[in-house]
């Protein structure tokens, strides 16, 4: 009887380990992928922060005229760099829906960002869109 369980024993030695190696691939490549989708809803995040930022912006210093397009899209490029993003790859519209002096100005912020994942997991990489509206009223 004893000897039985010493055999068996020395035959399944290596069946910890061997199991161990191949969760250790599977728990790693899970790992990887919640990072990667974590880094992802980041980023979008902060697009769409940055282009609630330039709307604000835009109502606030100028009413959402047609002056204010070129200084809303370094606004919201300024506000996109300071999350650690690589701005050059960001593209801003700015586009002011009512073209009048007098309010309410409707303006809107449309932002576009290629994004470029740390592991090389898509085929080919997402663009990701933020899109944010606002009207100053005056009361």
């Amino acid at each position: 009887m004893r000897r039985s369980k010493q055999d068996r024993w020395r035959r399944q030695r290596g069946q910890s380990l061997l199991e161990t190696a191949l969760m250790i691939v599977i728990i790693f490549t899970v790992m990887m992928w919640v990072f990667e989708i974590g880094q992802l809803m980041y980023t979008y995040t902060v697009l769409a922060d940055a282009a609630n930022e330039g709307v604000r912006y835009a109502i606030v210093h100028t009413g959402g005229g047609v002056s204010s397009t070129p200084t809303t899209a370094a606004i919201v490029q300024k506000f996109a760099a300071t999350s650690r993003h690589d701005i050059s790859g960001i593209t801003v519209t700015v586009t002011p829906l009512d073209i009048t002096y007098d309010p309410p100005n409707r303006v809107s912020v449309k932002v576009s960002y290629t994004y470029v994942p740390y592991l090389k997991i898509f085929t080919t990489p997402p663009t990701l869109s933020a899109y944010a509206e606002g009207r100053m009223v005056v009361k």
